[in-house]
C-alpha cells in the first residue's frame, strides 16, 4: 500500500501544475465553489474526495436553512460545504492563524455565500485571544450545526458551549485528536443525550499522517 501511495503521488506531482491558484471545484460536495487549490496539496478537495468518509454525515446533518459554525476553518472548504448544503444559510468560520484568516477573507470574497469570520481560538474562556461558543452564539446566532477540527482543543471548546449544547442540542461533527480527547468529548456529549457514531479514517490513502496517533470523528445527532 505504501508503494501504491508513493506511485500515485509521483504521477500526480509529475503531470499536474504546481502553485496555488483560485479554481472552481468541478466535483463533489463543494462543487461549483471557488477555492485556492494547489494540486500538490489540495488535490482531494478539487476532486471532492477530501475526508469523503464524512460526506454522507454532513448531508444528513446540515439541512436547508440550518445556520452553522465551522470551528477550525482553515482553507474554507468546510464552511463553503455547509453554506452549500444549507442553501445559503449563515455560516461563521472560526480561525486563529493570521495568514489563514487572510486567506479565508479572500476565498469567501470569490463566492456568494453569507460566511462571517471570527478570528481567535475557540475555548472555554473569553479573553483577547479566545472565544467560547456560548458567547459566539450571542454575537452571531445559535447554530443548528457545529463542525469542529481544532487540533486537540475540542474538549475545551465543548466546555465553552455548555449553554448552547444543553438548551439547543445542535448536531455536531468533531474530529478528535487523541484517545483522551475522544473520551473527554464522549463524557460531555453522552451526559447530554447525544446519539453518537464514531467514524474511523479510511485505510485507503488516508488523509492524516503522524501528527496524532489517534484521529477519529464523532458524528453527533442532537434533537433537531
Amino acid at each position: 500500500m505504501n508503494l501504491l501511495v508513493k506511485s500515485l503521488k509521483s504521477v500526480k506531482d509529475t503531470i499536474l501544475p504546481s502553485g496555488a491558484e483560485y479554481r472552481k471545484l468541478p466535483f463533489g460536495i463543494v462543487k461549483g465553489n471557488v477555492m485556492k487549490i494547489d494540486f500538490h496539496h489540495n488535490f482531494r478537495q478539487y476532486l471532492g474526495l477530501y475526508e469523503f468518509e464524512l460526506n454522507s454525515s454532513f448531508k444528513d446533518l446540515v439541512r436547508p436553512g440550518y445556520k452553522c459554525f465551522d470551528v477550525g476553518g482553515k482553507g474554507g472548504y468546510n464552511a463553503l460545504m455547509m453554506a452549500r448544503l444549507s442553501r445559503g444559510a449563515p455560516v461563521v468560520s472560526f480561525e486563529c492563524e493570521d495568514e489563514a484568516v487572510d486567506e479565508l477573507h479572500e476565498v469567501f470574497s470569490k463566492n456568494t455565500y453569507d460566511i462571517q469570520i471570527q478570528k481567535g481560538f475557540v475555548s472555554n474562556v473569553d479573553d483577547e485571544n479566545s472565544v467560547t461558543i456560548d458567547t459566539a452564539a450571542k454575537k452571531f446566532f445559535v447554530p443548528d450545526f457545529i463542525k469542529m477540527d481544532i487540533e486537540g482543543a475540542e474538549v475545551l471548546a465543548l466546555e465553552g458551549a455548555s449553554e448552547v449544547l444543553k438548551e439547543h442540542m445542535p448536531h455536531l461533527i468533531i474530529e478528535v485528536h487523541g484517545k483522551d480527547k475522544e473520551e473527554g468529548c464522549l463524557d460531555i456529549l453522552n451526559d447530554l443525550g447525544y446519539d453518537i457514531k464514531i467514524i474511523d479514517q479510511t485505510t485507503i490513502l488516508p488523509e492524516k499522517r503522524d501528527t496524532f496517533a489517534h484521529i477519529r470523528w464523532l458524528v453527533c445527532k442532537g434533537k433537531k
